[in-house]
């Protein structure tokens, strides 16, 4: 078990110190400690290979209706993390996927799955949250295999997070554990996943983040770069087709000095920079996830190109 704990400095008295003939008002309450605790299993923790379907080459501006796609199956070597992230009384879940050989604390990049009740089916219940089971624990866990091993596999060496969301925490408040010190909650994330690294060394300090979500991912995203807008961390945002969701923007998802950056089958006539327009021709020859669909092949094989390009 990691205790990441947060105590504020206690200023003596108001503004200018203790006023006249008054005692000094009382200190703020102490905010809950953070306690981060590992659940997976050893087989998962341990360092271990995943293999993904993917695509190349790597495309930073949209290609022709003539362009295809290529599938590749990247490995990597990662650990897979399960964290129970306690505040007080709240519990929160977050994956980590970790590749083999981390020694970067400073970076992470953050990812966003889609909400858990689509079209009225329910993917995970809130209810089973707590206690991270049913669709939690089936459905939702994989993605951290299943975009970490994209992530490790393009390269990158430092940890990749990805925080389980419920339906209520998209209302913000106290359902959502970046409403309460973010900045703090990821630092002691980062703690907890560097004292289970292998050979890893020095304090996890946050300098730099990246952020990216799939399809209606997008709106626990938006109120994640909210919560983080005045720590400045954040310096890239990439969208996986949230356009192609009737409701959702058709617009790349800023964030105060990030660069951001849109895959998306959903075609603008005068495209800004970082909007990569795909088409169902352009995978005519990649056979993974056809049967999904082709809003499933961009959010679930084109994380790896996206990583490869990333400025983090």
């Amino acid at each position: 078990m990691t205790t990441y704990e947060y105590r504020p400095n206690r200023p003596a008295g108001g503004p200018s110190g203790p006023q006249q003939g008054k005692g000094p008002p009382p200190p703020p309450p102490t905010p809950a400690a953070i306690v981060v605790t590992q659940k997976n299993p050893a087989a998962l923790s341990g360092a271990h290979s995943v293999t993904n379907p993917a695509v190349i080459p790597h495309q930073v501006s949209s290609p022709p209706s003539s362009f295809r796609f290529q599938p590749v199956s990247p490995s990597a070597d990662i650990h897979e993390f399960l964290f129970e992230v306690k505040k007080g009384s709240s519990v929160f879940w977050v994956g980590a996927a970790v590749p083999k050989g981390v020694s970067d604390f400073t970076r992470a990049q953050v990812y966003f799955h889609p909400t858990v009740v689509q079209n009225g089916t329910v993917h995970a219940a809130d209810g089973d949250y707590r206690e991270f089971k049913g669709g939690w624990s089936g459905s939702l866990q994989r993605y951290v295999a299943m975009q970490g091993g994209q992530f490790a596999a393009a390269g990158k060496r430092y940890p990749m997070i990805f925080p389980f969301t419920t339906m209520a925490a998209l209302q913000g408040g106290g359902h959502n554990m970046f409403t309460d010190r973010p900045v703090v909650t990821l630092n002691g994330i980062m703690d907890a996943i560097r004292d289970r690294t292998p050979g890893a060394t020095g304090l996890p300090n946050l300098t730099k983040i990246g952020v990216a979500s799939f399809s209606s991912g997008i709106m626990s995203m938006r109120r994640f770069i909210n919560d983080m807008k005045s720590s400045g961390l954040i310096r890239e945002v990439i969208d996986f087709d949230s356009p192609f969701i009737t409701i959702e923007a058709k617009a790349l998802t800023p964030s105060p000095g990030a660069v951001s950056k849109c895959y998306t089958q959903h075609q603008l006539a005068h495209p800004p920079m970082g909007w990569v327009q795909v088409s169902s021709d352009n995978f005519k020859d990649i056979t993974a996830f056809r049967s999904s669909g082709l809003h499933a092949q961009i959010g679930w094989t084109m994380y790896h190109q996206a990583m490869v390009t990333s400025v983090i």
